[in-house]
């Protein structure tokens, strides 16, 4: 205030009003325009028409609020994460619902939403189903293909195999709680493992089953010449041996005529075999010994006779198991007769029309017809 005294000190002294611009008596006068109040010193006049605005403090930021759950947005290049079990299987085959049950089943308590990637298949074969499976569970990653005549059985597998990769204490602790043996479903027998040679602690795991062969082949040595040889065959299996019965039969052949007499020889053998086999996959490769015991015939013109054969023999075998149950087997026998019989004509002398000889072998092919487990 101090500092406007002078200006107010030198501002000039209003003019005297003027009576014909004064109202009537009484009246006050009429108001004069007003003046407007002098520049402060220290404040520059507007211009002018120009609007001064007034200068407004600046606002301070609003505070960063979190965002509701649910609303962020996925970073860029991100993926949504993968089903935790993908499951596909012919129709009338278990569901995925089905296969997680049977893992919770297992664990004895819900499976977790992270505890385990499954990706499993199942695939109709020759006669058959065939699982593919592949699980990670704590960092590590399980792949197995199984084979089943059950599509129901190689499920219960896939859910054993899960369970036990997500938590083998857990597994252990239920089937030792678990008070039937038949509340958990079965596991299939494994009837093979691709890729991947058989070993010795497969074969040590062998099993009591029965096999069946229709054959046929060509047989030379103990009849004249070459002939046709069917034969039926029965055995049992134990894991890589085998003990097979087997009857054939030589169909006549006419022999070479000396001095216009002809026999016509034929045979018919049991014989006694015991094998072991080497298999790999799909593949068996029996190795067979054992003894024949039959009887050889031979018809003359008027009369027949019949005669003792026995031989021993060795064989080596081919089996293609193409479906769980039925192979396509191949292989070739050598006989060697023990005792020799020979026909001769009812000359005087004696003339030999016939004899076997020393070794006789058959190349045979046939259908092999598992049994049992």
């Amino acid at each position: 205030m101090l500092e406007l005294l002078p200006l107010l000190m030198l501002a000039p002294e209003p003019p005297p009003i003027d009576p014909a611009v004064a109202g009537p008596e009484g009246t006050a006068p009429a108001e004069a325009p007003e003046r407007p109040d002098p520049p402060m010193p220290d404040e520059p006049a507007a211009s002018e028409g120009a609007a001064v605005a007034p200068d407004d403090p600046a606002l301070p930021e609003p505070p960063d609020l979190p965002e509701p759950p649910g609303s962020a947005p996925e970073p860029p290049g991100s993926e949504p994460e993968p089903e935790p079990l993908r499951w596909s299987a012919p129709v009338g085959c278990p569901s995925a619902a089905e296969l997680r049950q049977g893992i919770e089943l297992r664990l004895g308590r819900p499976l977790g939403p992270r505890e385990a990637q499954i990706d499993a298949r199942v695939d109709p074969g020759e006669g058959g189903y065939r699982l593919t499976l592949r699980a990670e569970a704590r960092g590590v990653s399980e792949q197995r293909t199984l084979d089943a005549d059950d599509c129901g059985a190689l499920t219960a597998a896939a859910a054993l195999i899960v369970a036990l990769a997500v938590d083998p204490v857990a597994v252990a602790e239920v089937m030792e709680s678990t008070a039937e043996p038949d509340a958990l479903p079965p596991a299939p027998r494994r009837r093979s493992a691709s890729p991947g040679p058989s070993t010795p602690e497969s074969a040590a795991r062998g099993f009591l089953g029965g096999l069946l062969r229709v054959g046929a082949g060509v047989g030379l040595g103990a009849g004249p010449g070459a002939t046709a040889v069917p034969s039926l065959s029965g055995g049992l299996r134990w894991g890589r041996a085998r003990l097979e019965l087997e009857g054939s039969y030589w169909i006549p052949r006419p022999s070479e005529p000396i001095e216009s007499e002809v026999v016509r020889v034929q045979l018919g053998t049991a014989a006694l075999r015991g094998c072991g086999v080497l298999a790999r996959d799909r593949l068996e490769a029996p190795l067979c010994g054992g003894l024949q015991l039959g009887g050889m015939r031979g018809d003359y013109e008027q009369v027949s006779r019949t005669t003792l054969w026995l031989a021993l023999e060795a064989g080596v075998g081919l089996s293609w198991w193409f479906a769980p149950r039925f192979g396509l087997a191949g292989g070739f026998t050598a006989a060697v007769p023990l005792v020799r019989p020979g026909f001769d004509a009812a000359t005087d002398p004696p003339v030999r029309l016939f004899e076997p000889s020393s070794v006789a072998g058959r190349l045979w092919l046939g259908i092999e017809l598992r049994l049992g487990s």
